[in-house]
């Protein structure tokens, strides 16, 4: 990189040296014309060199511009590929979880449709079971008073029978039905119809 400026410094100085020789010879020898010519192609050449060596050096610059401008459209499509595959990551990842939600909601409002059946049919077979118990009960209860009330009759009937019996056994005997103690009486139940 120094050895380029040093090339173009030499060069552009020798060029304007070149220059100042041409036209002092121009001026003060005009009549040397193989020294002017001489001196007029080394200002060429050296006019030559120094714009060779300026183009060189801005194509250089151009090329190290274009280099970090291409670095930095790579880093750029990098940078937007990355960030595309990001986006495109997590909408995926959105959609994925907007259609699990989807499908909880869903699952949600089936399980309660299945509780809520679930719930009817036991409150029905409670119901029902209630409804059973109730009318075994009652029935229960009827037969269970029409066994008291016959179990009375019955009872009624046999302490008749028993003080007939009594009051008979008393008059062959020749007492008083009144003063026979019962205590020792055993009185049998009737069978069950």
């Amino acid at each position: 990189m120094k050895q380029k400026k040093a090339n173009l410094l030499i060069s552009s100085v020798a060029m304007v040296a070149s220059i100042i020789v041409v036209f002092y010879l121009a001026v003060n020898m005009p009549t040397h014309i193989e020294l002017l010519i001489v001196f007029s192609l080394i200002a060429l050449a050296d006019t030559y060199f120094l714009v060779d060596g300026i183009l060189k050096k801005v194509d250089e610059i151009a090329n190290l511009s274009m280099d970090k401008q291409t670095e930095i459209a790579k880093v750029e499509k990098g940078i937007y590929s990355v960030a595309k595959r990001e986006e495109t990551n997590r909408a995926e990842s959105m959609e994925d979880l907007l259609a699990a939600v989807a499908e909880l909601k869903t699952e949600n409002t089936r399980l309660q449709e299945a509780l809520l059946e679930q719930e009817k049919l036991c409150t029905k077979i409670l119901m029902k079971k209630n409804q059973e118990n109730t009318t075994k009960m009652v029935g229960s209860s009827d037969r269970v008073a029409k066994l008291l009330v016959q179990l009375t009759s019955n009872n009624k009937d046999i302490s008749e029978e028993a003080l007939e019996i009594l009051k008979d056994m008393d008059k062959q005997l020749g007492g008083n039905p009144e003063n026979v103690d019962m205590s020792n009486v055993m009185v049998m139940p009737p069978r069950a119809e």
